[in-house]
């Protein structure tokens, strides 16, 4: 996406760090992901503070509103659609990292791991959205449209699992606050699937249609 929105002409340079900083933001949540499955779905202690990451993810989103801001000050005309997207692209990224941290809260709602059945289907979920953060990484990039395709359609498809893994949920017999848990955090994965997905878009639609459609995922 870099080549194609700036093509390497003046005022790359500042925006580009805007795009690093994005990258180190998907890392970052990616992580945090990592650490708040394993203490949801085995019973591991959190080896760092998941606040403290997300602190990261939040100072990188002001910077790069900062970064764009600079840049449209010196240069009004220049790179604004540019602008635009990496403005709608850090947003996502914040909020994913506000979901992953609010995955590793819910083993407080039963007091323990979540297991059985339910859980082995919802970790099979997790492991097919895993991947989408370095092939959105990836895409934004490198321009890559088949990689952000992959994106948006692995969302899709997630978006009607969760759906249907929350109905199950809704009608089992599992108490209700394993039922809760269960369920927010299907909900928790269908967003940061979600989030992916709106930054992939940006590969491959015009601003205005960015998001479009999957308001509501």
């Amino acid at each position: 996406m870099f080549k194609a929105l700036f093509g390497g002409g003046q005022g790359a340079t500042l925006l580009e760090a805007a795009f690093d900083d994005i990258t180190t933001m998907l890392d970052q949540g990616a992580k945090m992901l990592d650490h708040a499955l394993a203490a949801l779905f085995d019973n591991e202690s959190l080896p760092v503070d998941l606040d403290t990451m997300d602190d990261v993810i939040d100072d990188s989103e002001r910077m790069v509103r900062r970064t764009v801001l600079k840049h449209l000050t010196v240069n009004p005309q220049q790179d604004l659609v540019a602008s635009l997207i990496l403005v709608s692209m850090v947003q996502d990224a914040e909020r994913i990292g506000d979901f992953a941290r609010g995955l590793a809260d819910l083993s407080d709602l039963t007091g323990a791991t979540l297991e059985g059945s339910p859980a082995e289907e919802l970790r099979s979920l997790a492991d097919r959205l895993r991947p989408l953060f370095e092939v959105c990484e990836r895409a934004f990039r490198e321009d890559d449209a088949a990689g952000a395709i992959q994106v948006v359609s692995t969302h899709t498809e997630l978006k009607q699992a969760f759906t249907d893994f929350v109905r199950h949920i809704a009608r089992s017999d599992l108490p209700t606050d394993k039922a809760v848990a269960f369920a927010l955090a299907a909900g928790s994965l269908r967003r940061i699937s979600s989030h992916l997905s709106n930054i992939a878009s940006t590969v491959t639609q015009p601003y205005d249609r960015i998001r479009h459609g999957d308001e509501e995922a």
